[in-house]
């Protein structure tokens, strides 16, 4: 195991720094700022610094794509702080890197999509705080978060607190710097906590340092590995069992106070920076050098330019990227590549011109990716035989099947979802889908390409809340297409259900509930309350969905 002492950081936590300067590393500290590119080979020589382990850590501001990592004679590594968000380009970026780490294990398969090797999970950390017995806390309850009309589901989260609260002490804080925050969590006693996509969130780790009693989603095992729940934190499923819970918590004050001396003691025996720093160098010192280099570096930077600059987080003129993806070979990441960027600067001339070369010498034919973005590019040009001729290209790469060929735009728009739902491709989580300028690149993409068209598209809306069911985060969207639905179809108790449920995950209890009463009303209706019973226990873990009901 190679021994590492000389680190550079590149936009590190400042938590990580001072562990690193106390363990005593010696460190260089490089700073991007609001540049696109960032070359390191330069920084080096200019600081005269040779590490032996180069680590560049996401920042949510600025984005900065770090070039010459192939040049530097050490272990190069990525902490992905936000990969829930940005997975699209992250797996692009992680080629550059021996070790790509992330935050969120279960999106480590999501960086490998593009073929990174090396993903570990490496999650945020707390820090140090000092102890508040909670007899002293002034607040109840508070939450600190960006509440916009973007997040629907935070606002009625907000919502339900303020009226949870009457009779209690809440602070709603949505633009505090971190001290500030931090002395707002330490003079708190509970902190209920709301993910993005179902992700373990920097909030968790932070209300933890306090020793506040964290309420937070049920996120599984990964979360369940950092906290023990019922002893160290809680969680909850829906707006009922989070509305239950509060009610106890608020209750019985000296069991707030153990779980979260409990957390605070879980942060400081396993979840401090100089924790992370231990196993961020471990994983450096036995990593293999698995990046790419010369040309395929040059690649890799430019694709995950191109994908930063269709989210509108790399501004650069469109000629640059043309020009850098010119000066590269055209394979099928390029080329698919290629016909992004042109439907995103509209550029339709050019666009028809790759389309019809694609076409002519059967280029990449067995690139779903080529063929995905040539049929997309296709139907944005109205040109109907291109767009079907690179759906039966895709077919043809395949294994035989049997499947009933398009027939109008929407057909094939309705393929293409299904084939991408397939190969596990449901949506560009953190990607602002922009029916205008974007290729669609996902099944969501697809089905949302429809429904701008015909918003009451009835087999488009069920396709697609069936896509969406199972994925934590979008309840809120899923409520905007099963109420359309449930207006054409107001008697199907299934789809009361599934409003229903989704409300309640959405933080919207009266309405939630009066959906679920509904429901049941209408199964009982059509005498088929014992199926509703039972599709109901499938979904109500802790039974007290079913009490309610009962209670009626």
């Amino acid at each position: 195991m190679t021994v590492i002492r000389k680190l550079c950081f590149i936009d590190p936590k400042p938590q990580l720094v001072a562990a690193a300067e106390e363990a005593g590393y010696e460190l260089l500290l490089l700073r991007t700022g609001k540049q696109p590119f960032f070359d390191l080979a330069a920084a080096l020589d200019e600081h005269g610094f040779e590490p032996e382990l180069v680590m560049q850590t996401e920042t949510l501001a600025d984005r900065t794509i770090v070039t010459g990592l192939d040049t530097v004679d050490c272990p190069t590594m990525f902490w992905a702080m936000d990969p829930h968000l940005n997975a699209y380009w992250h797996s692009a970026y992680a080629r550059l890197f021996d070790v790509t780490c992330s935050t969120q294990r279960q999106w480590i398969p999501r960086i490998k999509r593009q073929g990174a090797t090396d993903v570990r999970w490496l999650p945020i950390f707390g820090r140090a705080e000092p102890w508040k017995p909670m007899a002293e806390r002034q607040l109840d309850m508070a939450f600190v978060g960006r509440i916009t009309p973007q997040r629907p589901a935070r606002q009625w989260m907000v919502k339900f607190l303020r009226e949870k609260a009457q009779g209690h002490t809440l602070s709603i804080e949505d633009n505090l710097t971190y001290t500030k925050m931090m002395e707002l969590y330490g003079d708190s006693r509970i902190i209920p906590n709301e993910s993005i996509f179902g992700e373990v969130n920097f909030r968790l780790f932070e209300a933890a340092s306090c020793g506040c009693l964290v309420m937070s989603q049920d996120l599984g095992e990964e979360q369940e590995a950092l906290f023990e729940p019922g002893r160290e934190f809680d969680t909850y499923a829906d707006v009922v069992e989070l509305d239950h819970k509060l009610s106890w918590y608020l209750d019985n004050p000296r069991l707030v106070q153990a779980m979260g001396m409990a957390a605070r003691e879980r942060v400081l025996s396993e979840h401090l920076p100089e924790h992370r720093l231990a196993r961020l160098v471990s994983i450096a010192s036995e990593a293999t050098r698995c990046r790419v280099t010369g040309v395929e570096a040059s690649k890799w930077e430019t694709l995950t330019a191109v994908a930063m600059w269709e989210a509108g987080l790399l501004v650069q003129p469109v000629k640059t990227i043309l020009a850098r993806l010119a000066d590269l070979d055209q394979d099928g990441d390029i080329v698919a590549a290629l016909l992004r960027v042109q439907s995103g600067a509209k550029l339709n001339k050019a666009m028809s011109d790759n389309l019809k070369v694609i076409l002519t010498n059967n280029i990449c034919c067995d690139v779903l990716d080529v063929n995905l973005a040539g049929s997309m590019a296709a139907l944005r040009l109205d040109e109907w035989d291109w767009a079907k001729s690179f759906w039966y290209r895709h077919l043809r790469s395949g294994p035989e099947r049997r499947l009933a060929p398009p027939t109008d735009k929407f057909s094939l728009l309705t393929l293409w979802a299904k084939e991408l739902k397939r190969a596990d491709r449901v949506v560009r989580a953190g990607f602002s889908f922009n029916v205008e300028h974007h290729l669609p690149m996902s099944a969501t993409d697809c089905l949302m390409t429809i429904l701008s068209e015909e918003p009451e598209h009835l087999p488009t809306l069920r396709l697609l809340d069936t896509m969406l069911r199972p994925i934590m985060g979008l309840e809120q969207a899923r409520v905007g297409f099963l109420s359309i639905l449930t207006l054409f179809e107001r008697t199907d108790w299934r789809l009361a259900l599934e409003i229903a449920l989704a409300n309640l995950r959405s933080y919207r209890l009266e309405s939630g509930l009066e959906e679920l009463e509904l429901a049941q009303s209408m199964a009982r209706e059509q005498g088929q309350e014992s199926l509703f019973r039972k599709a109901l226990a499938t979904r109500d873990r802790a039974g007290l969905l079913s009490r309610h009901l009962a209670k009626g």
